[in-house]
């Protein structure tokens, strides 16, 4: 009996193991299917972040405009001009126009000889800023028989389609008012030394100006004496020195440049006088002499700005409005102002080191 129950047992846990086993294994096939996801899940779903932003240049390029010009500027070395190519450089990429500079170098046969290469070579546009303004005559008689538009910057030539810059007179009358009023607020009687520069025309035209909005302002004033600075600051420190050591009275200066202007301020501390009694305006807001002038601790108490940045846009501008056919002016102006430093902002941010002209605060001048 004993053997039979071994027998038994001995079968029952066997079979109990085979049926153990065979369940241990068959594990994988308990398992579904469907937990292969991640294979599954398509590539596909990384779509949009994948596609860069830059694939949309065309916005930010301008489109290529068939129109070539060719620039003969006066005299690059002076802050001035290298201020009007920038801003001209600066249009002529905005609109895709291809500007071509060369610089005359205050050399007026030099001129006619670039002048002469740019028709030769077929430009759209001749652009001149003069050097000598009779001399270019037979340029643009050149240029007009070769079917060459001509424009000129600043000084008219005669038969160009227009000329590009400000109306001194104008701007001059403009300082001339805001000076009278300047010295009525402060209840100043003005003792002016003018330093001028009388065989340019440009120049005569701002002084008559700054004469007649004196007058007009109802102003308390006299002018001392008038002296010419030949636009140059040395020529106007030396002339400025003898005439502020003979009028000592003198407390007013307008100078019809930067340069003739600070060279009048040199001239007046030279003659010994104080220069805490010295009030001057400048003509041009040029450059960096002219700002730095005008923000820092000097006699300069406002600035008749010409934004020479602007002037050079408007050069590209009217070339590409008459390559479009419309009708221009004889002179296609551009916008003055007076700016004190309180203003100075409005029309100039600083990026850095440097300040950048805002265009649109000084197109809105035109009205």
């Amino acid at each position: 009996m004993k053997k039979v129950l071994v027998v038994v047992l001995a079968v029952v846990l066997m079979v109990a193991m085979v049926v153990g086993c065979t369940q241990q294994e068959q594990p994988a096939a308990e398992e579904p299917a469907a937990e292969e996801p991640a294979a599954e899940e398509p590539a596909a779903e990384e779509p949009a972040a994948e596609e860069p932003a830059a694939e949309e240049p065309a916005a930010e390029e301008p489109a290529s405009m068939d129109l070539t010009i060719g620039y003969v500027c006066n005299f690059m070395s002076h802050e001035w001009y290298q201020n009007v190519c920038n801003g001209a450089q600066q249009r002529a990429d905005e609109l895709g126009v291809t500007l071509e500079i060369a610089d005359a170098n205050n050399d007026a046969a030099q001129q006619v000889s670039f002048a002469e290469n740019f028709i030769a070579k077929g430009v759209d546009i001749l652009a001149l800023t003069p050097v000598d303004a009779k001399a270019l005559t037979s340029v643009v008689s050149m240029a007009t028989e070769a079917g060459i538009p001509v424009i000129t910057e600043s000084n008219p030539v005669g038969g160009e389609v227009t000329c590009v810059g400000t109306d001194n007179k104008e701007a001059g009358k403009k300082a001339g008012l805001w000076f009278g009023e300047y010295g009525i607020e402060n209840d100043l009687e003005l003792v002016f030394l003018i330093v001028g520069f009388p065989n340019f025309e440009d120049c005569r035209l701002r002084v008559e100006g700054f004469k007649e909005g004196l007058e007009e302002s109802g102003a308390n004033y006299r002018i001392a004496q008038e002296v010419d600075s030949e636009g140059g600051k040395e020529q106007a420190l030396s002339v400025s020195t003898d005439a502020c050591t003979a009028n000592p009275d003198i407390n007013a200066i307008f100078g019809i440049n930067d340069d003739s202007t600070q060279g009048g301020i040199q001239g007046y501390k030279s003659a010994g006088l104080d220069e805490a009694n010295l009030h001057a305006l400048g003509f041009g807001l040029e450059g960096v002499v002219g700002r730095e002038a005008l923000l820092n601790d000097t006699p300069i108490v406002a600035e008749l700005a010409m934004f020479p940045d602007f002037v050079g846009a408007g050069i590209i501008d009217a070339a590409v409005k008459h390559n479009a056919g419309e009708e221009l002016s004889e002179r296609f102006l551009t916008p003055t102002t007076v700016i004190t430093p309180d203003t100075y902002a409005d029309y100039y941010t600083q990026e850095g080191d440097k300040w950048v002209m805002n265009f649109a605060a000084v197109d809105a001048l035109n009205g």
